[in-house]
């Protein structure tokens, strides 16, 4: 049987939080998640001046695409796997178009490919506004 040592820091502030979502079972601004986090006590590694902060930052980076969490509203989060009213009723949205200027690839007199950029260049020392 293994044992985890212990390092007397209690549980990292997102896994609380992630519990605190799921227990809300609703959608949570963040300053409600951040009060409800260190009422738990289970995480003793928020001693600054400003754990508020610090649990609505971790709450934002959570948010990006592949994280736990999901902003709802400005401040507002639920977590990421939990259906909510606004994402059920929402159309999907169209794949976002790619920036990247389109390019082929031309065969030369030897053996290498040469990859062109079908984009037009400014004439040089030409500024626009």
């Amino acid at each position: 049987m293994a044992t985890t040592p212990t390092s007397g820091k209690g549980e990292p502030a997102k896994q609380v939080a992630i519990d605190v979502l799921r227990r809300a079972d609703e959608p949570l601004q963040a300053r409600e998640i951040a009060k409800r986090v260190l009422a738990s006590g289970r995480c003793t590694s928020l001693k600054g001046k400003t754990p508020e902060a610090t649990i609505s930052a971790m709450l934002a980076v959570g948010s990006k695409p592949g994280g736990p969490f999901k902003r709802v509203d400005k401040g507002t989060y639920t977590l990421a796997d939990a259906p909510t009213a606004a994402t059920t009723s929402a159309k999907p949205s169209k794949p976002a178009a790619s920036k990247r200027a389109p390019t082929h690839t031309t065969a030369t007199a030897g053996s290498k490919a040469t990859t062109v950029s079908s984009t037009r260049t400014r004439a040089a020392g030409k500024r626009t506004r």
